[in-house]
């Protein structure tokens, strides 16, 4: 009983004629009276009285009428919703963000996304990095964008490298490490750090004995714990402007600070602050197509931030020996 067939005993409803309909169908008389011969079969009942001028709907015929126009109607609404969604008109997207991939491509993306898909329906979360993972884990989402170094030997998950933007250390204007020619990382750690917590794979670069009021590490993950630990990396200025302490991010983070003199980049190039974040889903669960849609708006943000940030970092380079 295939929507075809349904559609071939419509129109034989319709003509009460198998000449008739068959010409209306596009089929061959004798095709057609042998689906409908089939589809009387499959409900074993007579759906057409058989006369020289024509055919009768019986009652069982009347029935099928009445459902197979439901039935039609709704395998129609089905095919139309089926397109809408694989075009973005209409479906969902669940993400969860880490913290710095939050302010650097995550929000901005889902702007865009829903400029151009205005239907669909956007859920976001922003939390730490390492509970990213497990809102995939657990389908809470359908995917996740934060630091993917520590999923290494997850065969359930599929990871795909974003964002390896060389992070840097900001502060105040009037700071004491801005006076200084050049700063180590280690002169950093005499002040305190404010950021999200930062990962083994970077905190293994800041190896002194003493961390100094930078912050500490965590016994259990090895994880780098800032001296203020900050849930997303917004609004930090409040942080810097009456204090020593210092900021971790990217130069197109703090842009608009860094314009306006809120903010200094401290001149330090080191592995230890370098982004690695990316792209967290399930290998065994199929991406909407608004996840997709989603996915392919933060490739080409993070394209945007990489050429920014090489214009920045030269107008920076610039800066500084202007100032020597």
């Amino acid at each position: 009983m295939t929507p075809r067939r349904l559609r071939q005993f419509l129109s034989l409803v319709e003509h009460a004629h198998f000449g008739r309909a068959a010409k209306a169908l596009g089929v061959s008389q004798p095709a057609l009276s042998k689906s409908i011969q089939l589809l009387e079969h499959e409900l074993g009942v007579t759906l057409f009285d058989r006369r020289t001028e024509g055919v009768v709907v019986t009652a069982f015929g009347q029935l099928l009428k009445e459902k197979s126009q439901s039935l039609l109607m709704a395998e129609a609404d089905l095919r139309r919703d089926i397109g809408l969604l694989a075009s973005g008109e209409v479906g969902a997207l669940r993400v969860a963000l880490g913290p710095y991939p939050s302010i650097t491509c995550g929000y901005a993306s889902i702007a865009r996304l829903h400029a151009r898909h205005p239907q669909i329906n956007v859920t976001a979360h922003v939390v730490g990095w390492r509970d990213v993972a497990h809102r995939v884990a657990t389908g809470v989402v359908d995917l996740g964008i934060a630091e993917i170094s520590t999923l290494r030997g997850r065969e359930e998950f599929t990871c795909e490298l974003l964002g390896e933007h060389q992070g840097r250390l900001f502060c105040r204007p009037g700071h004491p490490l801005v006076s200084q020619g050049s700063v180590t990382l280690a002169q950093t750690l005499d002040y305190p750090w404010v950021a999200s917590r930062i990962p083994m794979r970077l905190a293994k670069h800041l190896m002194p004995k003493s961390l100094g009021c930078a912050g500490t590490y965590d016994i259990h993950t090895g994880d780098f714990v800032p001296a203020i630990e900050i849930d997303v990396p917004m609004q930090i200025v409040p942080f810097l402007e009456n204090s020593n302490a210092l900021a971790v991010g990217i130069l197109d983070t703090f842009e608009r600070e860094l314009k306006a003199g809120e903010m200094v980049a401290l001149p330090i190039d080191s592995q230890a602050l370098r982004t690695h974040y990316g792209f967290i889903s399930l290998k065994a669960r199929s991406l909407s197509p608004a996840a997709q849609m989603y996915m392919q708006e933060v490739r080409e943000r993070e394209q945007e931030i990489v050429e920014r940030e090489k214009q920045l970092g030269i107008s920076d380079l610039v800066a500084r020996k202007n100032r020597h």
